[in-house]
Protein backbone atom coordinates (compact mmCIF):
# COMPACT_ATOMS: atom_id res chain seq x y z
CA UNK A 1 0.00 0.00 0.00
CA UNK A 2 1.47 3.38 -0.99
CA UNK A 3 1.16 6.50 1.14
CA UNK A 4 -1.71 7.89 -0.93
CA UNK A 5 -3.74 4.71 -0.42
CA UNK A 6 -2.87 4.77 3.28
CA UNK A 7 -4.11 8.35 3.52
CA UNK A 8 -7.43 7.54 1.88
CA UNK A 9 -7.79 4.51 4.13
CA UNK A 10 -7.09 6.69 7.15
CA UNK A 11 -9.81 9.11 6.03
CA UNK A 12 -12.31 6.30 5.56
CA UNK A 13 -11.53 4.88 8.99
CA UNK A 14 -11.81 8.30 10.62
CA UNK A 15 -15.16 8.98 8.94
CA UNK A 16 -16.50 5.59 10.04
CA UNK A 17 -15.63 6.20 13.69
CA UNK A 18 -16.17 9.98 13.94
CA UNK A 19 -19.01 10.77 11.49
CA UNK A 20 -21.29 12.33 14.09
CA UNK A 21 -18.52 14.46 15.59
CA UNK A 22 -17.48 15.71 12.14
CA UNK A 23 -21.04 16.74 11.28
CA UNK A 24 -21.52 18.44 14.65
CA UNK A 25 -18.34 20.46 14.25
CA UNK A 26 -19.35 21.40 10.72
CA UNK A 27 -22.79 22.53 11.92
CA UNK A 28 -21.11 24.75 14.53
CA UNK A 29 -19.21 26.45 11.71
CA UNK A 30 -22.33 26.74 9.55
CA UNK A 31 -24.31 28.36 12.36
CA UNK A 32 -22.14 31.49 12.16
CA UNK A 33 -23.59 34.11 9.76
CA UNK A 34 -21.11 34.96 7.03
CA UNK A 35 -22.63 37.34 4.46
CA UNK A 36 -19.65 39.10 2.87
CA UNK A 37 -20.94 42.63 3.48
CA UNK A 38 -21.08 42.15 7.27
CA UNK A 39 -17.47 42.49 8.42
CA UNK A 40 -18.33 41.77 12.04
CA UNK A 41 -19.99 38.48 11.14
CA UNK A 42 -17.29 37.32 8.76
CA UNK A 43 -14.68 38.30 11.32
CA UNK A 44 -16.28 35.92 13.80
CA UNK A 45 -16.16 33.14 11.21
CA UNK A 46 -12.47 33.89 10.64
CA UNK A 47 -11.82 33.45 14.37
CA UNK A 48 -13.69 30.14 14.31
CA UNK A 49 -11.74 28.88 11.28
CA UNK A 50 -8.48 29.86 12.99
CA UNK A 51 -9.46 27.97 16.13
CA UNK A 52 -10.23 24.87 14.04
CA UNK A 53 -6.70 25.00 12.64
CA UNK A 54 -5.17 25.61 16.06
CA UNK A 55 -6.93 22.55 17.48
CA UNK A 56 -5.00 20.49 14.89
CA UNK A 57 -1.65 21.97 15.79
CA UNK A 58 -1.52 24.47 12.95
CA UNK A 59 -0.52 27.91 14.24
CA UNK A 60 -3.06 30.34 12.72
CA UNK A 61 -2.14 33.78 11.50
CA UNK A 62 -4.40 36.66 10.53
CA UNK A 63 -3.35 38.85 7.59
CA UNK A 64 -5.39 42.03 7.71
CA UNK A 65 -6.13 45.18 5.73
CA UNK A 66 -8.21 47.87 7.39
CA UNK A 67 -11.83 47.70 6.28
CA UNK A 68 -11.47 44.24 4.75
CA UNK A 69 -12.18 40.71 5.95
CA UNK A 70 -8.96 39.06 7.18
CA UNK A 71 -7.11 36.22 5.53
CA UNK A 72 -6.77 33.22 7.84
CA UNK A 73 -3.54 31.42 7.09
CA UNK A 74 -1.10 28.91 8.54
CA UNK A 75 1.61 26.50 7.43
CA UNK A 76 2.43 22.83 7.77
CA UNK A 77 6.15 22.09 7.30
CA UNK A 78 7.39 18.58 6.58
CA UNK A 79 10.81 19.35 5.10
CA UNK A 80 12.78 21.87 3.07
CA UNK A 81 13.10 19.45 0.15
CA UNK A 82 9.36 18.71 -0.03
CA UNK A 83 7.14 20.55 -2.52
CA UNK A 84 4.70 23.12 -1.16
CA UNK A 85 1.04 23.20 -2.05
CA UNK A 86 -1.40 25.97 -1.25
CA UNK A 87 -4.92 25.22 -0.02
CA UNK A 88 -7.49 27.95 -0.71
CA UNK A 89 -11.09 28.15 0.48
CA UNK A 90 -13.34 31.05 1.43
CA UNK A 91 -15.40 31.42 4.56
CA UNK A 92 -17.78 34.21 3.44
CA UNK A 93 -21.14 33.59 1.79
CA UNK A 94 -23.81 35.09 -0.42
CA UNK A 95 -26.64 37.25 0.96
CA UNK A 96 -29.73 35.44 2.21
CA UNK A 97 -33.47 36.03 1.99
CA UNK A 98 -34.73 34.18 5.10
CA UNK A 99 -38.30 34.15 3.78
CA UNK A 100 -37.20 32.04 0.82
CA UNK A 101 -35.63 29.34 3.00
CA UNK A 102 -37.48 26.26 4.24
CA UNK A 103 -35.45 26.47 7.44
CA UNK A 104 -33.37 29.43 8.69
CA UNK A 105 -30.17 29.83 6.66
CA UNK A 106 -27.92 29.85 9.72
CA UNK A 107 -29.73 27.07 11.59
CA UNK A 108 -28.05 24.00 10.05
CA UNK A 109 -30.70 21.39 9.38
CA UNK A 110 -30.14 17.74 8.44
CA UNK A 111 -32.69 16.25 6.06
CA UNK A 112 -33.12 12.83 4.48
CA UNK A 113 -33.53 12.08 0.78
CA UNK A 114 -37.24 12.96 1.04
CA UNK A 115 -36.42 16.38 2.52
CA UNK A 116 -37.66 15.42 5.99
CA UNK A 117 -35.77 16.71 9.00
CA UNK A 118 -33.76 14.11 10.90
CA UNK A 119 -31.96 14.28 14.21
CA UNK A 120 -28.26 13.57 14.29
CA UNK A 121 -27.45 10.37 16.17
CA UNK A 122 -24.74 7.74 16.15
CA UNK A 123 -25.49 6.67 12.56
CA UNK A 124 -25.03 9.14 9.70
CA UNK A 125 -26.55 8.33 6.32
CA UNK A 126 -24.30 9.59 3.50
CA UNK A 127 -27.41 10.43 1.46
CA UNK A 128 -28.60 12.89 4.09
CA UNK A 129 -28.04 16.55 3.36
CA UNK A 130 -27.14 19.48 5.58
CA UNK A 131 -29.06 22.63 4.68
CA UNK A 132 -27.55 26.03 5.55
CA UNK A 133 -25.84 28.96 3.85
CA UNK A 134 -22.28 28.06 2.74
CA UNK A 135 -22.66 24.32 3.29
CA UNK A 136 -21.27 23.90 -0.22
CA UNK A 137 -19.96 27.36 -1.02
CA UNK A 138 -17.56 27.32 0.71
CA UNK A 139 -17.27 26.17 4.31
CA UNK A 140 -17.22 22.46 3.43
CA UNK A 141 -13.55 22.48 2.31
CA UNK A 142 -12.53 24.00 5.64
CA UNK A 143 -14.18 21.14 7.48
CA UNK A 144 -12.81 18.58 5.02
CA UNK A 145 -9.27 19.88 5.46
CA UNK A 146 -9.20 19.82 9.25
CA UNK A 147 -10.92 16.42 9.34
CA UNK A 148 -8.30 15.08 6.92
CA UNK A 149 -5.59 16.33 9.28
CA UNK A 150 -7.32 14.48 12.10
CA UNK A 151 -7.46 11.29 10.04
CA UNK A 152 -3.79 11.37 9.06
CA UNK A 153 -2.67 12.13 12.60
CA UNK A 154 -4.79 9.33 14.07
CA UNK A 155 -3.34 6.72 11.70
CA UNK A 156 0.19 8.08 11.74
CA UNK A 157 0.28 8.97 8.05
CA UNK A 158 2.66 11.89 7.52
CA UNK A 159 1.95 14.41 4.74
CA UNK A 160 4.38 14.36 1.81
CA UNK A 161 4.09 18.11 1.20
CA UNK A 162 4.48 21.42 2.94
CA UNK A 163 1.18 23.26 3.07
CA UNK A 164 0.28 26.94 3.12
CA UNK A 165 -3.35 27.73 3.91
CA UNK A 166 -5.40 30.70 2.71
CA UNK A 167 -8.99 31.08 3.89
CA UNK A 168 -10.47 34.23 2.32
CA UNK A 169 -13.43 36.26 3.60
CA UNK A 170 -14.35 38.32 0.50
CA UNK A 171 -14.75 35.86 -2.38
CA UNK A 172 -18.50 36.39 -2.71
CA UNK A 173 -17.86 40.14 -2.90
CA UNK A 174 -15.47 39.68 -5.84
CA UNK A 175 -12.22 39.28 -3.85
CA UNK A 176 -11.43 43.02 -3.97
CA UNK A 177 -8.36 42.74 -1.71
CA UNK A 178 -7.03 39.27 -2.56
CA UNK A 179 -4.45 40.47 -5.07
CA UNK A 180 -3.09 43.01 -2.57
CA UNK A 181 -2.97 40.36 0.15
CA UNK A 182 -0.90 38.13 -2.15
CA UNK A 183 1.38 40.95 -3.31
CA UNK A 184 2.15 42.11 0.22
CA UNK A 185 2.75 38.55 1.48
CA UNK A 186 4.14 36.87 -1.63
CA UNK A 187 6.97 35.09 0.18
CA UNK A 188 4.57 33.61 2.74
CA UNK A 189 2.13 32.38 0.08
CA UNK A 190 4.76 31.07 -2.35
CA UNK A 191 3.90 27.51 -3.42
CA UNK A 192 4.67 25.05 -6.19
CA UNK A 193 0.94 24.75 -6.83
CA UNK A 194 -2.28 26.19 -5.47
CA UNK A 195 -5.39 24.07 -5.03
CA UNK A 196 -8.63 26.03 -5.01
CA UNK A 197 -11.30 24.24 -2.99
CA UNK A 198 -14.53 25.62 -4.40
CA UNK A 199 -17.34 24.72 -6.78
CA UNK A 200 -19.43 21.60 -7.42
CA UNK A 201 -18.61 18.15 -8.74
CA UNK A 202 -19.70 17.34 -12.27
CA UNK A 203 -23.40 17.35 -13.19
CA UNK A 204 -23.15 13.60 -13.79
CA UNK A 205 -22.36 13.20 -10.09
CA UNK A 206 -18.75 12.20 -10.75
CA UNK A 207 -15.93 14.09 -9.03
CA UNK A 208 -14.07 16.51 -11.24
CA UNK A 209 -10.78 18.37 -11.35
CA UNK A 210 -11.10 21.76 -13.02
CA UNK A 211 -8.29 23.46 -14.92
CA UNK A 212 -9.82 26.87 -15.52
CA UNK A 213 -12.55 29.35 -14.71
CA UNK A 214 -14.21 32.34 -16.24
CA UNK A 215 -13.57 35.76 -14.75
CA UNK A 216 -16.35 38.08 -13.70
CA UNK A 217 -17.51 41.64 -14.09
CA UNK A 218 -20.73 43.22 -12.84
CA UNK A 219 -22.85 46.06 -14.11
CA UNK A 220 -25.94 47.92 -12.91
CA UNK A 221 -27.87 50.10 -15.37
CA UNK A 222 -30.48 52.56 -14.08
CA UNK A 223 -32.70 54.27 -16.62
CA UNK A 224 -34.18 57.50 -15.30
CA UNK A 225 -37.72 58.78 -15.67
CA UNK A 226 -39.43 61.69 -13.91
CA UNK A 227 -38.01 63.06 -10.68
CA UNK A 228 -40.86 61.47 -8.71
CA UNK A 229 -43.42 58.72 -9.16
CA UNK A 230 -46.50 59.81 -11.06
CA UNK A 231 -50.14 58.74 -11.23
CA UNK A 232 -50.30 56.35 -14.20
CA UNK A 233 -53.72 57.57 -15.27
CA UNK A 234 -52.86 61.26 -15.24
CA UNK A 235 -49.41 60.95 -16.78
CA UNK A 236 -49.06 57.50 -18.40
CA UNK A 237 -48.64 57.53 -22.21
CA UNK A 238 -47.33 61.09 -22.01
CA UNK A 239 -44.40 61.08 -19.57
CA UNK A 240 -41.94 58.38 -20.80
CA UNK A 241 -41.92 55.32 -18.57
CA UNK A 242 -38.35 54.30 -17.63
CA UNK A 243 -39.42 50.68 -17.26
CA UNK A 244 -40.44 50.46 -20.91
CA UNK A 245 -37.24 52.23 -21.94
CA UNK A 246 -35.18 49.71 -20.03
CA UNK A 247 -37.13 46.76 -21.45
CA UNK A 248 -36.54 48.01 -25.00
CA UNK A 249 -32.85 48.52 -24.22
CA UNK A 250 -32.48 45.00 -22.86
CA UNK A 251 -34.14 43.57 -25.98
CA UNK A 252 -31.33 45.04 -28.10
CA UNK A 253 -28.62 43.13 -26.23
CA UNK A 254 -29.41 39.48 -27.06
CA UNK A 255 -31.24 37.56 -29.75
CA UNK A 256 -33.92 34.92 -28.96
CA UNK A 257 -31.32 32.12 -29.01
CA UNK A 258 -29.27 33.75 -26.25
CA UNK A 259 -26.54 35.16 -28.48
CA UNK A 260 -25.24 38.54 -27.31
CA UNK A 261 -25.45 41.00 -30.21
CA UNK A 262 -23.35 43.75 -28.64
CA UNK A 263 -20.61 44.77 -31.08
CA UNK A 264 -17.34 42.92 -30.49
CA UNK A 265 -18.66 40.83 -27.61
CA UNK A 266 -17.18 37.54 -28.87
CA UNK A 267 -14.08 38.96 -30.56
CA UNK A 268 -11.60 37.68 -27.97
CA UNK A 269 -12.82 34.09 -27.61
CA UNK A 270 -9.92 31.63 -27.32
CA UNK A 271 -11.00 28.22 -28.66
CA UNK A 272 -10.16 25.07 -26.69
CA UNK A 273 -6.71 23.57 -27.24
CA UNK A 274 -6.19 20.06 -28.60
CA UNK A 275 -5.78 18.65 -25.08
CA UNK A 276 -8.94 20.46 -23.95
CA UNK A 277 -10.89 19.11 -26.93
CA UNK A 278 -9.69 15.61 -26.05
CA UNK A 279 -10.76 16.09 -22.42
CA UNK A 280 -14.20 17.35 -23.45
CA UNK A 281 -14.71 14.22 -25.53
CA UNK A 282 -14.30 12.14 -22.34
CA UNK A 283 -16.89 14.05 -20.30
CA UNK A 284 -19.86 11.77 -19.59
CA UNK A 285 -23.23 12.66 -21.13
CA UNK A 286 -25.44 14.57 -18.72
CA UNK A 287 -27.31 17.33 -20.54
CA UNK A 288 -30.61 15.52 -21.15
CA UNK A 289 -30.90 14.42 -17.54
CA UNK A 290 -30.00 17.91 -16.32
CA UNK A 291 -32.56 19.62 -18.55
CA UNK A 292 -35.24 17.18 -17.41
CA UNK A 293 -34.38 17.76 -13.74
CA UNK A 294 -34.54 21.53 -14.23
CA UNK A 295 -37.82 21.45 -16.16
CA UNK A 296 -36.25 23.04 -19.27
CA UNK A 297 -37.12 21.68 -22.73
CA UNK A 298 -34.65 23.53 -24.95
CA UNK A 299 -31.43 25.30 -23.91
CA UNK A 300 -30.00 28.43 -25.48
CA UNK A 301 -26.91 28.48 -27.64
CA UNK A 302 -27.83 27.50 -31.20
CA UNK A 303 -26.97 23.86 -30.61
CA UNK A 304 -23.69 24.37 -28.74
CA UNK A 305 -23.21 22.06 -25.78
CA UNK A 306 -23.28 23.26 -22.19
CA UNK A 307 -19.50 22.92 -21.95
CA UNK A 308 -18.88 24.72 -25.25
CA UNK A 309 -20.85 27.67 -23.93
CA UNK A 310 -18.42 27.96 -21.01
CA UNK A 311 -15.71 28.98 -23.49
CA UNK A 312 -17.75 32.07 -24.43
CA UNK A 313 -18.60 35.18 -22.40
CA UNK A 314 -22.07 35.44 -20.90
CA UNK A 315 -24.36 38.37 -20.21
CA UNK A 316 -26.67 37.33 -17.40
CA UNK A 317 -29.56 39.56 -16.41
CA UNK A 318 -29.44 38.71 -12.72
CA UNK A 319 -32.00 41.20 -11.44
CA UNK A 320 -34.55 43.82 -12.44
CA UNK A 321 -36.28 46.40 -10.32
CA UNK A 322 -39.01 48.84 -11.32
CA UNK A 323 -42.08 49.60 -9.24
CA UNK A 324 -43.86 46.77 -7.46
CA UNK A 325 -46.02 43.73 -8.18
CA UNK A 326 -48.63 41.62 -6.45
CA UNK A 327 -50.20 43.05 -3.30
CA UNK A 328 -47.70 45.93 -3.36
CA UNK A 329 -48.47 46.97 -6.94
CA UNK A 330 -49.50 50.60 -7.37
CA UNK A 331 -50.76 52.44 -10.45
CA UNK A 332 -47.65 54.56 -10.61
CA UNK A 333 -45.25 55.53 -13.34
CA UNK A 334 -41.87 54.96 -11.56
CA UNK A 335 -39.03 57.43 -11.44
CA UNK A 336 -36.40 54.84 -12.43
CA UNK A 337 -35.85 51.24 -13.51
CA UNK A 338 -32.69 49.22 -12.88
CA UNK A 339 -31.20 46.12 -14.46
CA UNK A 340 -28.29 44.26 -12.87
CA UNK A 341 -25.90 42.03 -14.84
CA UNK A 342 -23.07 39.64 -14.22
CA UNK A 343 -20.68 39.04 -17.09
CA UNK A 344 -18.68 35.79 -17.07
CA UNK A 345 -15.37 36.16 -18.88
CA UNK A 346 -13.26 33.39 -20.44
CA UNK A 347 -9.51 34.01 -20.71
CA UNK A 348 -8.71 36.74 -23.21
CA UNK A 349 -11.59 38.97 -22.18
CA UNK A 350 -10.61 42.02 -20.16
CA UNK A 351 -13.29 43.02 -17.61
CA UNK A 352 -12.98 46.77 -18.24
CA UNK A 353 -13.08 46.32 -22.02
CA UNK A 354 -16.15 44.09 -21.83
CA UNK A 355 -18.02 46.51 -19.60
CA UNK A 356 -16.96 49.25 -22.00
CA UNK A 357 -18.54 47.36 -24.90
CA UNK A 358 -21.81 47.06 -23.00
CA UNK A 359 -21.68 50.75 -22.13
CA UNK A 360 -20.94 51.71 -25.73
CA UNK A 361 -23.93 49.66 -26.85
CA UNK A 362 -26.18 51.49 -24.40
CA UNK A 363 -24.92 54.85 -25.69
CA UNK A 364 -25.52 53.71 -29.28
CA UNK A 365 -29.19 53.14 -28.42
CA UNK A 366 -29.56 56.86 -27.74
CA UNK A 367 -28.86 56.99 -24.00
CA UNK A 368 -26.73 59.65 -22.37
CA UNK A 369 -24.47 57.52 -20.18
CA UNK A 370 -23.43 58.77 -16.74
CA UNK A 371 -21.70 57.23 -13.73
CA UNK A 372 -23.42 59.32 -11.09
CA UNK A 373 -26.91 60.73 -10.69
CA UNK A 374 -27.46 63.85 -12.84
CA UNK A 375 -28.57 67.23 -11.59
CA UNK A 376 -31.85 68.75 -12.75
CA UNK A 377 -30.33 70.77 -15.60
CA UNK A 378 -28.65 67.66 -17.02
CA UNK A 379 -31.97 65.80 -16.97
CA UNK A 380 -33.52 68.54 -19.09
CA UNK A 381 -30.76 68.29 -21.70
CA UNK A 382 -31.28 64.61 -22.62
CA UNK A 383 -34.26 62.49 -23.63
CA UNK A 384 -32.83 59.27 -22.18
CA UNK A 385 -30.31 58.94 -19.35
CA UNK A 386 -28.67 55.72 -18.13
CA UNK A 387 -26.66 55.77 -14.90
CA UNK A 388 -24.14 52.92 -14.89
CA UNK A 389 -22.24 51.36 -12.00
CA UNK A 390 -19.31 49.15 -13.08
CA UNK A 391 -17.48 46.47 -11.06
CA UNK A 392 -14.77 44.89 -13.26
CA UNK A 393 -13.40 42.36 -10.73
CA UNK A 394 -11.00 39.86 -12.43
CA UNK A 395 -10.14 37.90 -15.56
CA UNK A 396 -10.47 34.20 -16.35
CA UNK A 397 -7.68 31.65 -16.61
CA UNK A 398 -7.12 28.16 -18.01
CA UNK A 399 -4.22 25.92 -16.97
CA UNK A 400 -2.88 23.30 -19.44
CA UNK A 401 -4.34 19.86 -18.79
CA UNK A 402 -1.16 18.01 -19.69
CA UNK A 403 1.13 19.42 -16.97
CA UNK A 404 2.65 17.19 -14.28
CA UNK A 405 0.79 19.08 -11.53
CA UNK A 406 -2.55 18.30 -13.16
CA UNK A 407 -1.66 14.65 -13.56
CA UNK A 408 -0.75 14.40 -9.85
CA UNK A 409 -4.00 16.06 -8.75
CA UNK A 410 -6.07 13.82 -11.01
CA UNK A 411 -4.28 10.81 -9.53
CA UNK A 412 -5.08 12.00 -6.00
CA UNK A 413 -8.73 12.60 -6.89
CA UNK A 414 -9.08 9.15 -8.47
CA UNK A 415 -7.68 7.58 -5.31
CA UNK A 416 -10.35 9.41 -3.26
CA UNK A 417 -13.29 8.85 -5.61
CA UNK A 418 -15.63 5.92 -5.22
CA UNK A 419 -15.02 3.82 -8.32
CA UNK A 420 -11.88 5.80 -9.19
CA UNK A 421 -13.52 7.74 -12.03
CA UNK A 422 -12.90 11.52 -12.23
CA UNK A 423 -13.77 14.10 -14.90
CA UNK A 424 -10.94 16.33 -16.12
CA UNK A 425 -12.75 19.58 -16.92
CA UNK A 426 -10.95 22.33 -18.89
CA UNK A 427 -13.06 25.15 -17.44
CA UNK A 428 -15.76 25.92 -14.92
CA UNK A 429 -18.58 28.21 -15.92
CA UNK A 430 -18.42 30.10 -12.64
CA UNK A 431 -15.76 32.45 -11.33
CA UNK A 432 -12.99 31.94 -8.79
CA UNK A 433 -10.10 34.42 -8.47
CA UNK A 434 -7.34 31.99 -9.51
CA UNK A 435 -5.81 34.54 -11.88
CA UNK A 436 -4.29 36.38 -8.90
CA UNK A 437 -2.35 33.29 -7.83
CA UNK A 438 -0.95 32.92 -11.35
CA UNK A 439 -0.15 36.62 -11.84
CA UNK A 440 1.32 37.37 -8.42
CA UNK A 441 2.83 34.05 -7.35
CA UNK A 442 3.42 32.37 -10.72
CA UNK A 443 1.86 29.18 -9.39
CA UNK A 444 -0.13 26.63 -11.40
CA UNK A 445 -3.63 26.74 -9.97
CA UNK A 446 -6.14 23.88 -10.13
CA UNK A 447 -9.67 23.67 -8.74
CA UNK A 448 -10.76 20.66 -6.71
CA UNK A 449 -14.52 20.79 -6.05
CA UNK A 450 -16.29 18.54 -3.59
CA UNK A 451 -19.91 19.79 -3.28
CA UNK A 452 -22.84 18.05 -4.99
CA UNK A 453 -23.84 19.75 -8.25
CA UNK A 454 -27.46 20.23 -7.06
CA UNK A 455 -26.48 22.16 -3.93
CA UNK A 456 -28.52 25.37 -4.56
CA UNK A 457 -25.29 27.35 -4.57
CA UNK A 458 -25.98 31.09 -4.03
CA UNK A 459 -29.71 30.39 -3.71
CA UNK A 460 -32.12 29.64 -0.89
CA UNK A 461 -31.86 26.23 0.76
CA UNK A 462 -28.20 25.70 -0.08
CA UNK A 463 -27.11 22.24 0.99
CA UNK A 464 -24.40 19.62 0.86
CA UNK A 465 -24.89 15.88 0.53
CA UNK A 466 -22.98 14.27 3.37
CA UNK A 467 -21.42 11.77 0.94
CA UNK A 468 -19.80 14.74 -0.78
CA UNK A 469 -18.34 15.95 2.50
CA UNK A 470 -16.93 12.45 3.02
CA UNK A 471 -15.40 12.60 -0.48
CA UNK A 472 -13.88 15.97 0.42
CA UNK A 473 -12.17 14.49 3.49
CA UNK A 474 -10.80 11.56 1.45
CA UNK A 475 -9.68 13.99 -1.26
CA UNK A 476 -7.86 16.27 1.16
CA UNK A 477 -6.12 13.31 2.77
CA UNK A 478 -5.10 11.99 -0.63
CA UNK A 479 -3.79 15.37 -1.79
CA UNK A 480 -1.68 15.73 1.36
CA UNK A 481 -0.05 12.37 0.68
CA UNK A 482 0.61 12.75 -3.05
CA UNK A 483 4.06 13.11 -4.62
CA UNK A 484 3.96 16.18 -6.85
CA UNK A 485 7.61 16.06 -7.90
CA UNK A 486 8.55 15.01 -11.44
CA UNK A 487 9.92 11.50 -11.96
Amino acid sequence: MNRQQAAVGAAESHIASHATAIVREFCDLLALPNVSADLEDVGAVAVKAASMLEERGVVPRFVEIEGAAPIVTGRIEVGSDAPTIGIYAHYDGQPVDPDAWITPPFDPTIVNAAGERVELGEEVDPDWRIRARSTSDDKAPIQAFVSALDALATKGVDPTVNVVILFEGEEEAGSPHLRRYLEENAAWFAADMWLICDGPVHQSGLPQVIFGVRGIAQLDVTVLGPTRGLHSGHYGNWIPNPTWKLVHLLATMRDPDGEVVIDGYYDDVIPPSDSEVAALAEVPAYEEDLLRALGVRTPEGNGESHIERMFRPSLNLRGFFAGHTGASAANVLPEAATASFDVRLPPGHDPEEMLGRVEAHIAAQGFHVMHEMPDHDTRLQHDSIAVIRRDPHYTGLRVPLDGREGAAVLDAARAAAEGGEVVAMPTLGGSVPIVHFADVLGSPTIIIPMANHDNNQHDANENIRIANLWYGIRLMASLLATDYRPD
